[in-house]
């Protein structure tokens, strides 16, 4: 289903998973976190158990009324200070560009997918100029050091 056909919910949802599990290449294919990961991850973030049937549901838009203690348990996995992103997509959007970026801060994506992240955050203002310079002093310093010590 096209997203713009999608229940908010469910579009916020995938938008949300989508921007913490990026889709990685395998065998020439994009393949996404599978639900029973996902459930694994959430339990073990959350403490809180979610089938790998029932995210599904959740995600094909099968299930678009989930319980307060669901919508709770996805607020606290993805971070979010209130339950808003969850019900609007444009403020998905937004908390999943944060997202994307700082899990391509934590090592997370490849080279590609950091400069992507840190160009979405500096057209959106999530990541101001002075940081990405700062970032990049930092990263010369790295590679200074480790050519003085190889030498």
């Amino acid at each position: 289903m096209a997203a713009a056909q999608q229940h908010p919910f469910t579009s916020a949802l995938n938008t949300l998973i989508g921007a913490m599990h990026p889709a990685v290449l395998r065998d020439g294919r994009e393949t996404e976190i599978t639900h029973r990961a996902l459930a694994e991850d959430i339990k073990s973030t959350t403490g809180v158990s979610l089938s790998a049937n029932y995210l599904w549901k959740l995600r094909t838009g099968q299930t678009i009324n989930p319980s307060y203690e669901t919508l709770e348990a996805l607020r606290e996995y993805f971070g979010l200070d209130s339950l808003d992103p969850l019900t609007n997509p444009e403020l998905a959007v937004a908390r999943g560009r944060e997202l994307a970026l700082i899990n391509a801060l934590k090592g997370k994506a490849d080279a590609a997918a950091l400069e992507l992240a840190l160009r979405d955050g500096l057209a959106h203002g999530t990541v101001r100029a002075e940081a990405i310079l700062a970032m990049l002093d930092v990263l010369r310093r790295i590679e200074d050091d480790r050519d003085g010590k190889d030498q």
